[in-house]
């Protein structure tokens, strides 16, 4: 009699853990490290003391202390390792494979700014890869087939889990139109949610996708995607400190620049292929906590002495810290915007503010420093307008654009009618804007090539005149000049306070 009954309670033990089988898995992940391969500085969130953060010899030293233990774990980037520092545009991305070849991700997804060198250079690094770069939403017009890969599966322990790669709709408008010609991208959420029967087939517990396209973009994808389990996003460089929950899908991001390393844990029933318990934290890559990765630091300085030298130079001071927002007027813009007039010589400048990519502590400017802010290498470019066309790009500009455009010689003030901002005046170098006059606009050539985006109009590629000046060497010739810097925030564009 007790052998049935010992007998009995196997069976039921077994019948137990086939219905409800817990297995962990621990997700380590960053993005838009922009090849921050040398550690910097930050301040502290409460008072005046700084400290070095990221690296990536450093970085490379969190992921490996977090990827030791017992427990089964899966890396992933989800974009933009290209473009932000000197190296980058030297090498034209090849710096970042080889430190990434180092780090070996489980799974890439590509980013915006992997295309700043063009598709063409994009595929032949993508070649040179170690590990899969994924982006399941872009197809080459040429072919109809795949840019890259699509997604993965990856057995992981006891657990099958699939990562789709996803890239952002503004591919278009993120990028100069000649490097993303042969590229077409796809709708993320019909592209993830025709891939998901196909997984499903293929029995995975867990759907990761591995996105870069920001946070609010994220949050879409969970309301119309009702399969995936986690969105591992970049884009946006938002860090996030717990996981948004939008339609019982967990979002996470990391910041940028490989201030943070991600950890995400999380507990799966892979018989019912449901998430159990998730915890996601961001660790701070703080330097004087851990002991640099050897390998991966040699590798970063080797490619920094090309550039070492020269960057190093001191060519001025700043007096007050610079700032940047995206949403609004900041002193770095003000200062950015002026230095491009007073070379154009032009009436007005708009400075796009997400072509600025760094801010800056006051203290010595280094060449590096400029490069850093303006890394992109674009051109000056100018152009001609009436002041009535002015106006008309002036009010889709304040009304629409989520890229807000620092400016120089412009005073908007504006009111808000109906939640919508409206235009009350213009000055342009102190004077009222007049319809019929002709004023001159000196930018970059991103922001002429994008000007549909950012003021609703296209300008006639005849009419645009090439200044052949990269901006940074503007900038830098500003600094040298200056020799000393104090910025403010001038109250260019505003609301009316009557």
């Amino acid at each position: 009699m007790y052998k049935n009954i010992f007998r009995a309670a196997a069976l039921l033990s077994v019948f137990a853990f086939q219905l409800h089988s817990q297995e962990h898995l621990t997700i380590l992940h960053w993005n838009d490290f922009h090849s921050q391969n040398l550690p910097f500085q930050v301040r502290a969130a409460h008072g005046d003391s700084a400290y070095m953060v990221g690296g990536s010899g450093i970085f490379a030293a969190y992921l490996k202390k977090y990827n030791a233990g017992d427990s089964v774990t899966l890396k992933l980037n989800a974009g933009d390792d290209f473009q932000g520092s000197p190296i980058s545009s030297i090498t034209k991305g090849e710096s970042q494979i080889q430190l990434l070849n180092l780090l070996h991700p489980d799974a890439m997804a590509l980013g915006n700014h992997e295309f700043d060198y063009g598709s063409g250079s994009l595929r032949q690094k993508i070649a040179k890869t170690t590990f899969p770069v994924i982006s399941a939403n872009l197809l080459d017009v040429e072919t109809s087939r795949p840019f890259a890969g699509t997604y993965i599966v990856r057995q992981i322990g006891k657990i099958k889990a699939a990562i789709v790669g996803l890239m952002t709709p503004d591919l278009k408008s993120l990028s100069l139109p000649e490097n993303v010609r042969s590229v077409e991208v796809e709708s993320p959420i019909e592209t993830i949610n025709r891939i998901v029967p196909e997984l499903k087939r293929q029995g995975v517990d867990l759907i990761i996708a591995l996105t870069h396209e920001g946070v609010d973009e994220d949050s879409i994808l969970a309301l119309h995607a009702p399969d995936v389990d986690i969105i591992v996003g970049g884009h946006s460089h938002t860090p996030l400190f717990r996981p948004k929950v939008v339609n019982g899908i967990y979002i996470t991001q990391a910041g940028s620049r490989g201030r943070w390393l991600g950890k995400i844990d999380v507990t799966i029933d892979t018989v019912k292929d449901t998430i159990l318990t998730f915890q996601s934290r961001l660790i701070e890559c703080r330097t004087n906590e851990i002991k640099e990765d050897s390998v991966v630091s040699a590798k970063a300085l080797e490619f920094e002495q090309l550039v070492n030298k020269s960057l190093s130079k001191i060519i001025g001071v700043l007096k007050t810290d610079w700032s940047r927002t995206y949403q609004g007027e900041s002193n770095i813009g003000d200062w950015i915007a002026d230095a491009m007039k007073a070379y154009a010589k032009t009436d007005i400048a708009f400075q796009n503010s997400g072509g600025i990519r760094k801010d800056l502590l006051a203290g010595n400017i280094t060449i590096r420093d400029i490069w850093e802010i303006s890394p992109f290498g674009n051109t000056l470019v100018s152009f001609t307008v009436s002041g009535g066309v002015l106006r008309e790009m002036l009010q889709f500009h304040i009304a629409a654009s989520n890229d807000y455009c620092q400016s120089s010689g412009l005073t908007v003030v504006y009111r808000i009618v109906d939640g919508k901002r409206m235009i009350h005046n213009i000055k342009v170098n102190g004077k009222l804007l007049d319809p019929a006059k002709q004023y001159s606009i000196v930018t970059n050539n991103y922001v002429a090539a994008q000007s549909q985006k950012y003021f609703g109009v296209t300008l006639d590629e005849k009419a645009v005149t090439q200044l052949n000046a990269i901006d940074r060497d503007v900038l830098i010739e500003a600094v040298q000049r200056q020799k000393t810097i104090s910025s403010s925030i001038q109250g260019r564009i505003k609301e009316a306070e009557e």
